[in-house]
């Protein structure tokens, strides 16, 4: 067999390593949990603006603090999917998700964001 031969076998053997692997990944639960979990997001930013509309025409008062809520909501789960990934990144262990207050995520230099 020559170098070429040789070297074209072990390009394949890789791919094919590489497939087998993403196949596995796949087909876990965790990425099937996170693919369900983006698919009911979507679903229900496509209904926010009907909602949101019909929370402007039916209540104003109501929509406004509907509003200041749920932007400072958002804000805090922003924050605390932050400090999530960040951990997960990291290869620390995950926050219990139960509390109410995540840790800041924090940059390489210890200042928070």
């Amino acid at each position: 067999m020559n170098r070429t031969d040789a070297v074209k076998t072990e390009v394949k053997n890789r791919t094919d390593a590489v497939k087998i692997e993403v196949r596995k990944l796949a087909s876990s639960k965790p990425v099937h949990a996170a693919a369900g979990a983006g698919v009911l997001a979507s679903a229900a930013l496509r209904d926010l603006p009907a909602r949101i509309s019909r929370l402007r025409t039916e209540a104003p008062g109501l929509y406004h603090e509907y509003m200041t809520t749920a932007r400072t909501k958002a804000a805090q789960e922003y924050d605390k999917l932050a400090a999530h990934g960040e951990r997960a990144m990291h290869s620390r262990p995950a926050l219990d998700g139960k509390s109410d207050t995540a840790e800041q995520p924090q940059s390489d230099t210890g200042e928070q964001s």
